[in-house]
Order: C-alpha cells, then structure tokens, then sequence
C-alpha cells in the first residue's frame, strides 16, 4: 500500500473516531481498521501522527469503543464535561452528577478493567450518591465547628456540596413535570449528554431515567476521570449495594446501610 493511501486510512480512523455513537461491531470499515491499527505499528505511529495534527492524543483503539480521543490544552476540540449546561449556576451540580455517575457506574475498581462490566445507573440514584456525601461533609462541618467543611484535603467536594443541598431534588413545575433547574432534571442532562455521545446508553424510564455505560465510557473513566474525587467519594463512605442503590456507612464503622428510598 503507497504512502498516500495509508495515510488516507489513517484519516479515515481519525474521522470515525469523530463520530462517538459509531462502534467498529457497526461498520466493517471501522473493524478493519482498529484491527490494523492493534497489528501494524508503522500504521499506528502513521493515526498518532494524524492525531497530533489535530491537537489530540489517542487514549485507546479499541475493538468495543474504537479509537477514543483525549485533547490538549492546544485543541479546538476540547471541551469541558459541564461545558453543555448554559446556566453557570448550574454548573456545580452537574458536575456533581458526572463524579455520581462514574463512581456508580464502577464503583468496584476492578470494574474499570473488567471489559465485561456493563454499569448500570439511574437519575434517582446518582442524586442519593451525591445527597449522601453531602450530608457527611455537612456533619463533618459541623462537628468542628468549622464553616468551610473538613476535612481540608477535599476542598472540591466541599464546594460543591453546598450548591448540591441549596438546590431542590425535584420541584415539580404545575404540569408535574420536574423544574429545570431541579437536582434531578438537570442530572438528566447530564446523562442525556454522555448517551448521546456514545458514553451511556438508555435503557429506561424508571428512577427518572436509567442508563447502562458503553466501552467508550469505561475507557474515558478509566484514563481521564478525576481519580482523587472518586476517592473521595469512596473516603466519605458512599457505596453501592448489591441493588444498585447509594449505600452509607462512616468510614471504619459500621456494615453500610441502604438509603431509605425505595428502588
């Protein structure tokens, strides 16, 4: 094959790799190419090279997810995780909601190599995460009497979690319908996000919504997601339970106990 035409078929890749709803199961060209990208190292040096031209790196080139891009602060492709909520006012709890959903979705870390764990999350739940953590650095703070929270190591979780418990889980507008600047509506657009860029996929309405992660989105986690908050969440005592649901329990007590919501 002439230098021009492997060049040709590493811009392909490149071009798919664009398209995050598209996985090589769902196009023979993209399997053919993710599968000579694993095979031929002057081909995969030919896609990085490509990659650079764009200000990009390639985090993975995988048989499930495809090629997977992580940026440079050069890129005109990069782009914040909250930077789709317009209210700036907002912003806090979705990011609240994109740290609820990944420690969820793997909170095992095993889970994060386990090429065959699928998470499942719901708007409900991810919502109980946060409330949860919240309420332990609430108590924290109050039992040192120190305004600003504790401890002093975690001063993102403590920022956010005043924005995340001076907004309203629902607040239901007079159709029913939940408010848009609720907890729990704009939990939804945050996962709407991630589904419809190939991170999450839907898989129904109950809880407010429930969705099932994508190969795509374990690898995003997995090399690119804020590891010392996840930490953090996991140091408060948040878990999972065996149901899917936000258990709690204070670091070196006692077993967790489950939220009291129901499913």
């Amino acid at each position: 094959m002439s230098n021009f035409e492997d060049l040709a078929a590493a811009c392909r890749l490149v071009s798919f790799g664009f398209q995050p709803g598209l996985t090589p199961r769902r196009s023979v060209e993209y399997a053919t190419l993710v599968s000579r990208y694993r095979a031929d190292a002057a081909f995969a040096q030919l896609l990085h090279a490509a990659a650079r031209g764009f200000d990009l790196t390639v985090i993975a080139v995988d048989p499930r997810a495809g090629l997977v891009f992580g940026t440079t602060p050069e890129t005109q492709f990069a782009a914040s995780v909250i930077d789709h909520i317009k209210q700036v006012a907002d912003r806090p709890i979705a990011a609240l909601a994109h740290l609820a959903i990944a420690a969820l979705a793997y909170y095992r870390p095993e889970d994060l190599d386990d090429e065959a764990h699928v998470g499942r999350v719901t708007i409900r739940h991810v919502d109980e995460m946060v409330e949860q953590a919240a309420k332990e650095l609430e108590h924290r703070a109050a039992e040192t009497g120190e305004d600003d929270g504790v401890p002093a190591g975690q001063p993102d979780l403590v920022q956010l979690w005043r924005y995340h418990q001076r907004r309203n889980p629902v607040a239901p507008t007079e159709d029913a319908r939940a408010h848009s600047k609720s907890r729990h509506a704009i939990t939804k657009r945050v996962a709407e996000y991630l589904a419809d860029n190939g991170m999450l996929r839907r898989a129904g309405n109950e809880n407010g919504g429930t969705y099932t992660t994508t190969a795509r989105y374990q690898i995003q986690v997995r090399e690119l997601a804020g590891q010392q908050m996840l930490g953090e969440l996991a140091a408060l005592g948040v878990a999972v339970g065996l149901d899917g649901k936000p258990t709690f329990h204070s670091p070196g007590g006692e077993a967790p106990a489950s939220t009291e919501s129901g499913g």
